[in-house]
């Protein structure tokens, strides 16, 4: 009976669209039925998408003490290990999960791995390809758009499970949510028009970006998608990019200052006949 109540209570908080009423369901759950796993980790679950890192660490940890088997809490104590940067937990989180790690301390690391992230998945849902650097983290590759407040080489903590995929070279690449910022970038972002004659030209702009570490990014053929399909994987297409023609086209830059890319631009100019460029502005500043 005692258990019945418990279980009620905990479904009355999963359900439950507040917030703080749904915290109070689970908290009376862990009250009548203490050695319950269950409960401890809807509470870490809600603390996880609150932000509030401390309590979701707490709350994880009380689980996998209950129950070592919870795989699923396991992971959310590794997120929140790695938000308030306890390595020493966040390696015990991902072990215990079944992941091998090679480094014993310091700042947990793996080997790098293609990756994708969402960004602002309750908003705008920007997915951009980034770097693994853990479990947790992804450091962003693209140059995102101004709008989405995000920035090359942004660090972002990511939730645990794939929200769709994207294919490159025939691979599929899972795609995971933001979470939150875990360390911003030093990149600010910039916005530039391009004139372009040929693929030759942008290959020379994109190597000479990748030499002086600048990100580039040819905002022109970003294809807009609906939620539904950002969270699968978008078929084939007909692409509506502007082809290579000698057309003016809207390029994003992540660098440190406006100098940065402003030298690149000129070094591209001088190289890629018939190329030119105007209205360079800065659109998004670091945070210093």
């Amino acid at each position: 009976m005692r258990h019945a109540l418990a279980n009620w209570l905990n479904e009355k908080g999963r359900h439950t669209g507040d917030s703080s009423r749904a915290e109070r369901f689970h908290k009376l759950a862990t009250w009548v039925e203490p050695s319950w796993s269950v409960p401890w980790y809807n509470l870490g679950l809600q603390a996880k998408y609150l932000g509030h890192w401390k309590e979701s660490a707490r709350y994880n940890q009380r689980a996998v003490e209950l129950n070592p088997a919870d795989e699923a809490a396991w992971w959310n104590l590794g997120i929140a290990a790695t938000a308030l940067h306890d390595w020493q937990e966040a390696r015990r989180a991902w072990r215990a999960f079944g992941i091998a790690l090679e480094d014993e301390t310091g700042e947990v690391s793996m080997p790098p791995v293609t990756a994708c992230v969402r960004l602002n998945p309750n908003d705008s849902g920007e997915v951009v390809w980034g770097r693994r650097l853990d479990p947790a983290r992804i450091v962003v590759l693209n140059v995102p758009l101004p709008e989405s407040n995000r920035r090359f080489q942004d660090i972002i903590l990511n939730d645990g499970a794939s929200n769709g995929t994207r294919t490159r070279d025939g691979v599929d690449v899972p795609v995971f949510d933001e979470l939150i910022v875990w360390e911003a970038s030093s990149y600010s972002t910039f916005q530039v028009e391009l004139t372009i004659q040929d693929g030759e030209a942008e290959e020379m702009l994109l190597e000479i970006c990748h030499l002086h570490l600048v990100g580039v990014e040819d905002w022109s053929t970003i294809r807009m998608i609906c939620a539904e399909c950002s969270r699968g994987n978008p078929q084939p297409h007909e692409c509506k990019a502007v082809p290579l023609t000698g057309e003016r086209k809207r390029f994003g830059f992540g660098a440190h200052e406006p100098g940065d890319a402003e030298r690149i631009l000129v070094q591209w100019v001088a190289q890629a006949r018939g190329s030119a460029y105007e209205n360079l502005e800065l659109m998004l500043a670091a945070t210093r």
